[in-house]
């Protein structure tokens, strides 16, 4: 097979993913997205009591637990040792199965969910503004706030992307449990190097009732927050992670193929 990086083989492996995995998620969640609308516009019509005053409800919520669900099952072929086989023979690189469902996940997933909280936030201002007269609320979907927590959500989410490649099966739960493990160890090294590094830190554990902070007088608290390894790891998870755990994830298809 040629190993070079196929447009063609992309289209194929996508037209896989499009029908068996990303179309019938994506029906899945406009009928609980219709059924919420349809929910909130029964309730607006019989609350008349409450004059022109605007009643919020987020949707965003339903968009990242289906976000989640989609991202964990997106090597869902791995899970069955049949339809494991058959994937991991495809004729296809590693380079162009992984990148498939890196886009399906990370590109294509939020384009959809862009296109369907458009249309159904507007049949819900058509129905609710227009229909009975009543002040919906105004949202901006590419704002500041929302552009922040999507990219906080890709690094999340390249985590359980590794995981759905990692583990056959409750990827889930054991993301969740080393997340919590790599935690724990991460809080104590910092403890560890921060009380060899600071005496501050050492004499207030102790109880020492005069604490020197130094030249800067600056508290323990912010001296940690300037800590060489708390500030690697702040720039780690918001520049590196995500490329790191998608690198990961190509490395272990790979590894599954051999």
């Amino acid at each position: 097979m040629n190993s070079s990086f196929s447009l063609k083989r992309i289209g194929w492996l996508s037209k896989k993913e499009f029908f068996e995995s990303f179309l019938p998620h994506f029906k899945i969640m406009t009928i609980v997205v219709s059924s919420l609308v349809l929910i909130r516009c029964i309730v607006e019509y019989f609350k008349n009591d409450i004059g022109n005053r605007v009643v919020t409800f987020d949707y965003e919520g339903v968009y990242i637990v289906f976000g989640f669900i989609y991202t964990i099952n997106l090597f869902s072929e791995l899970k069955i040792l049949s339809t494991r086989a058959d994937y991991l023979s495809l004729p296809a690189s590693t380079e162009e199965k992984v990148f498939t469902k890196w886009l399906f996940g990370n590109v294509l997933y939020w384009l959809g969910v862009i296109l369907v909280f458009t249309v159904f936030f507007m049949v819900q201002k058509l129905i609710i503004g227009y229909g009975m007269n009543k002040t919906t609320e105004s949202f901006n979907l590419f704002s500041k706030t929302n552009l922040t927590g999507l990219h906080y959500l890709i690094v999340i989410f390249s985590v359980y992307f590794f995981g759905a490649a990692t583990f056959n099966t409750g990827a889930w739960y054991k993301v969740i449990l080393w997340g919590i493990v790599l935690s724990l160890v991460y809080m104590l090294l910092v403890f560890l190097f921060a009380y060899a590094l600071f005496p501050e830190m050492r004499a207030e554990l102790h109880g020492t009732t005069h604490v020197n902070y130094g030249v800067n007088n600056a508290p323990i608290d912010l001296m940690l927050e300037d800590f060489w390894i708390i500030k690697f790891a702040k720039f780690f998870i918001q520049y590196l992670a995500a490329p790191f755990f998608w690198f990961m994830t190509y490395l272990k298809i790979k590894e599954k193929e051999v």
